[in-house]
């Protein structure tokens, strides 16, 4: 007969000292087991006695207790909720307990905890800081909607027409083009920067402005805070004059008022409509004040024209379709110029389509990552420095620690205790670095791209916090877990011993110390050798020969509206008056007019040549010297050096065309040749009689975009003989600086009231603003540099220092035994220079391997250039002997007596 009543627990019970001792905690399991049992038994015995047969007895209980299996989860889910409540009540008291008695032992030493948490709040800040320039520039999307899928194209044209003129033939791809790519390519929208005089309510303004497709805001998900955007008619030819204001010009020149919208403000002294306001939050492209519609085929009338300056440095911007790659969009670009096989010709080798965010950001990634890899050498020196300190904490607290183990605290419970307080240290250490990298945004918005500037601006966020406080807490574990362990790891025994002898140390420690030393050392050594390496590229930079003398000059920019100066005769009047009201100023040395003025990191126009007499070599790329237009004067206000000929005189003009070249320039298209009296024309229209114009003077080479750019051609034409409505200003003068500003900027407004004024500054402080970058990547790379050194300084100092402490009796028996005072001198040194020599050879290693990744940083140096090799590992060297000399002279005075009598 087959028994089919459920199955029940084992009757097999757990051992009475298993359920009394416990050793290994609660076994859940078991104890439901047990349990049940228990109860089953005892209602078998109910049944029993009732007079139930065994297995009557046995079976009726199992119908009366239900389901075993599930009344046995229910009380295991009970058991293990209930254990780990209890666990992590337990643990809270524990860490409460910890961050009680962590506080009271560091306000029990406050110099070590002030020292550790400035050490850590340097290290922390800089890191910080650094971070928040990586992440809103390199790791945080754009502020803009799906902006991983917004990309740069290049390479395509944006048709354009002139009023009264015929449509131009099609010579290359256009927009219209990558607009029927639907399958790729879900949006486009094109822009173009430049600048407009704002005027009618209050003083002149010349504000920024873009020329924009009605498409580029729903494109970015940007939407007006007040009023609308540009609607679609808006975007054709005659649509319309109307803007849209940025947030910020809105509250600055309209005061925030509402009533802005649809009033009429005058740009360029043409009438527009104020139809919306942009969020606080929207300003691309770069701090952009104003928007405009840009038309296709876009019409150079009107203040649009005059707003790029004749030229439409636009640029496409598009949206790719889900799961389209750059490069699929790229090659399709490229498969539309096979149908116009002269553009095809010119089509460059590099990508024509390319990330947006990658695209803004450019040359300043690989300067972000250096500045990133610099702070987390800092971070680490500090760390290493500060795990010194708490080694030799550890080691003064072994009597503490033994008793604690002696009076049962378990080794785990004592390491729990000692990471606590590190990470307190730590936790401090992070709060001072907020405030340090909050100091440093300031240093850091230099290091913005130009193009994202205004669109994501730095600050301490959420994110930057917990990365702070994240950062704070694995640098406690980091430089805490290995004194923590060291201090546990000998007996109760051996800790009273050691802590009970004078001048007891564990050469384990001492090992360790020395260890963590050199890699200070070769920590900082890095930094030193790249903190070098910048300073002397920022040399080089600055000792540059820019070819003009930029000092005591000032300079401005003008743009005359069209409508005010319809005619080149107009303009030119304005000119001759302006500059002879400023050169009868008194303190006032000479002022010249030029189309484009140097060092300002703009090219400007270039436009090919022919030489007379000349044919060109199909083989050749063509030359596209810088198109420079200037008045008399101009090269003797900026200094440039007259080499040969004459300069610009006020007789040249159409009837007597003259040019100036540069030495680049007669190097390259009249080498070894006196290029006084050669004649070449400007871009001659085939079909047409060549103008061609007679060198009459060659001047040094001037490096027009910035000084890190090496000298290209340049011709310079007589201004009076085209001039341009948009001009810059040059003004030489003995006086003050101040004053020199405030002659320039009256002279404008007396010349003509209207006329709004921009870029007005010292020559000398914009060829500064083109080196912010570079000078603040040295700034701060030397900075890190300096903190590593002096942090590393610190800890062969403490180490050697706390050696010499604990060597106590060991120099004072040395001493009695004969030893001389410049003997134990030289003792303590030798281990100092040995701990440096250590750190040197290695950071000398690390630099030749890392030096590479600084080659696009520097200027004028090699990346292993010998002289930065040699001296930093001295000038380190020389560091590190002087903090090993202030111990080892303690040392050095040690009276043996006072030892042995101390004994």
């Amino acid at each position: 007969m087959t028994d089919d009543s459920p199955s029940r627990p084992s009757r097999q019970s757990m051992p009475e000292w298993r359920r009394t001792m416990r050793f290994w905690g609660r076994n859940i399991e078991r104890d439901i087991d047990d349990e049940l049992q228990f109860h089953l038994e005892m209602r078998e015995r109910d049944f029993l006695a009732r007079g139930l047969s065994d297995a009557e007895a046995r079976e009726a209980a199992l119908q009366r207790f239900g389901d075993m299996h599930e009344v046995a989860n229910e009380l295991r889910a009970h058991d293990i909720n209930r254990q780990r409540r209890e666990r992590r009540i337990e643990l809270m008291e524990q860490l409460a307990q910890d961050i009680r008695y962590g506080v009271r032992k560091l306000l029990q030493a406050p110099g070590f905890t002030i020292a550790v948490v400035l050490v850590l709040a340097l290290g922390i800040g800089v890191n910080t800081a650094i971070f928040s320039a990586v992440d809103n520039i390199l790791l945080r999307p754009l502020p803009f909607r799906d902006a991983d899928r917004l990309a740069l194209l290049e390479g395509v044209n944006i048709p354009s027409r002139f009023a009264g003129r015929p449509a131009r033939d099609k010579t290359m791809p256009d927009v219209h083009d990558v607009t029927a790519m639907q399958d790729v390519v879900t949006g486009l929208a094109a822009y173009a920067p430049g600048g407009l005089n704002l005027t009618g309510a209050g003083e002149p303004l010349r504000v920024r402005i873009a020329l924009a497709t009605p498409s580029l805001f729903p494109l970015l998900g940007a939407r007006p805070a007040i009023g609308r955007g540009f609607v679609d008619a808006e975007g054709s030819p005659g649509g319309g004059n109307v803007v849209v204001l940025s947030h910020a010009l809105w509250l600055r020149h309209f005061g925030g008022d509402s009533s802005a919208v649809g009033r009429s403000i005058a740009l360029n002294g043409l009438p527009h409509t104020v139809v919306g306001v942009m969020s606080p939050s929207f300003s691309f492209p770069s701090d952009t004040e104003l928007w405009l519609p840009l038309g296709i085929p876009f019409t150079w009338d009107g203040a649009g024209g005059e707003a790029i300056r004749s030229y439409l440095p636009s640029t496409i911007l598009i949206r790719l379709a889900d799961g389209v790659t750059t490069e699929t969009v790229d090659r399709r670009v490229r498969a539309l110029y096979q149908r116009y096989p002269e553009a095809a010709t010119r089509l460059e080798p590099g990508p024509m389509v390319m990330p947006l965010q990658q695209t803004l950001v450019k040359n300043r990634r690989t300067a972000l990552l250096v500045l990133m890899g610099a702070a987390t050498f800092v971070l680490l020196v500090a760390c290493a420095n500060v795990t010194n300190l708490l080694l030799a904490r550890a080691a003064a607290r072994r009597r503490e620690l033994a008793i604690r183990g002696a009076l049962g605290a378990s080794r785990s419970r004592i390491v729990q205790q000692l990471l606590t307080e590190s990470v307190i240290l730590s936790l401090l250490g992070g709060a001072a670095g907020v405030a340090v990298a909050y100091a440093c945004l300031g240093v850091l918005t230099a290091l913005l791209p130009a193009q994202l500037t205004g669109v994501v601006p730095l600050a301490l966020d959420g994110r930057v916090l917990l990365f702070s406080i994240a950062l704070s807490v694995i640098t406690g574990l980091l430089f805490g877990l290995w004194p923590a362990v060291g201090a546990t790891r000998r007996t109760a025994t051996a800790n009273m011993v050691l802590s009970g002898s004078y001048g007891a140390t564990s050469r384990e420690g001492r090992s360790m110390r020395r260890l963590f030393v050199v890699s200070e050392m070769a920590f900082a050594l890095m930094l030193l050798i790249a903190a070098g390496l910048m300073f002397r590229s920022f040399t080089q930079l600055v000792n540059t020969d820019s070819g003009v003398q930029v000092d005591r000059v000032a300079m401005l920019e003008l743009s005359l509206p069209e409508s005010r100066y319809p005619k080149q005769a107009l303009l030119m009047q304005f000119y001759d008056r302006l500059l002879e009201r400023l050169r009868s100023t008194p303190g006032v040395e000479a002022a010249a007019a030029i189309n484009e003025i140097p060092l300002r990191g703009e090219w400007g126009i270039g436009i090919s040549v022919v030489v007379e007499g000349k044919t060109r070599d199909a083989t050749a790329d063509p030359v596209f010297p810088q198109y420079l237009r200037v008045t008399p004067d101009y090269f003797r206000t900026l200094g440039i050096r007259l080499l040969a000929g004459r300069p610009i005189e006020a007789q040249d003009d159409s009837l007597h065309p003259a040019a100036v070249v540069n030495k680049a320039f007669a190097d390259k298209l009249f080498p070894g040749e006196n290029p006084i009296g050669k004649r070449f024309a400007l871009s001659p229209v085939p079909g047409q009689t060549p103008r061609y114009l007679t060198v009459v003077g060659m001047v040094a080479d001037v490096r027009s975009q910035s000084l890190d750019m090496e000298p290209m051609p340049q011709m310079y034409l007589p201004f009076r003989d085209s001039p341009s409505s948009f001009a810059g200003l040059v003004v030489r003068g003995s006086i003050d600086d101040a004053a020199l500003l405030t002659a320039v900027r009256t002279a404008v407004q007396r010349t003509d009231p209207e006329q709004a004024t921009y870029n007005l500054q010292m020559l000398e402080q914009a060829v500064a603003q083109t080196m912010a970058p570079r000078r603040t990547n040295t700034l701060l790379i030397a900075a890190f540099g300096l903190l590593a050194v002096v942090l590393a300084a610190y800890g062969v100092y403490a180490v050697i220092a706390y050696g010499v402490t604990q060597r106590t009796r060991e120099i004072g028996i040395r001493m009695a035994l004969g030893a001389r005072s410049a003997d134990v001198l030289a003792m303590v040194l030798r281990e100092g220079v040995l701990l440096a020599v250590a750190g040197i050879v290695i950071g000398l290693a690390g630099a030749w391997g890392l030096s590479r990744l600084m080659e696009s940083m520097l200027f004028g140096v090699s990346a292993r250039d010998l002289t930065t090799f040699v001296a930093a590992p001295v000038l380190l060297l020389s560091l590190a002997l002087a903090a090993a000399f202030l111990p080892a002279r303690k040392a050095a005075r040690v009276d043996p007596m006072k030892t042995i009598r101390a004994e």
